[in-house]
């Protein structure tokens, strides 16, 4: 399932070092400078390129003009970009288009469980749930009970 597996704060983070490096630097360098191991960074990385806001070449990162657009908004207009650039992400619009198709525009925990597991074949599907759940709360697309463990549209 493609959707990010990072938490959206090292996005974040991994975004703005990036602009402080005038927008393009060697991948390693930002490990280095951040004093971290390079696949500790590798998945903030995947998840800033999967959502278009970073390109990755020969071991160059480079912020796109999206990247860029994201990084100028505040903190409201950052959750809105986010929310359209993970509507572009099939899977995810996939999670979005069952949830309201209900009449209530919600679904319990199980259900989206049940359809991670059948529809993409993901054996960590509780795993894959919290990821979705994380970025769709910060997209401003989900909204999530845990009392009653349901998933709504916001």
């Amino acid at each position: 399932m493609s959707i990010p597996r990072v938490h959206y704060s090292h996005v974040i983070g991994l975004l703005e070092v990036l602009e402080d490096f005038g927008g393009r630097v060697d991948i390693a360098k930002i490990a280095d400078d951040l004093s971290l191991e390079l696949d500790d960074l590798l998945p903030a990385v995947d998840a800033a390129e999967l959502l278009g806001f970073v390109r990755v070449e020969s071991g160059d990162i480079e912020l796109t003009d999206e990247g860029s657009i994201f990084l100028s908004e505040g903190t409201r207009g950052r959750k809105k970009q986010l929310g359209e650039r993970l509507l572009m992400l099939e899977s995810f619009k996939e999670v979005i288009e069952f949830i309201s198709q209900k009449e209530e525009k919600v679904v319990t925990k199980e259900e989206l469980l049940n359809l991670i597991g059948e529809r993409f074949y993901e054996s960590d599907s509780e795993e894959i749930l919290k990821w979705v759940i994380e970025w769709g709360r910060h997209g401003l697309l989900l909204k999530y009970d845990s009392k009653e463990d349901e998933i709504r549209l916001v």
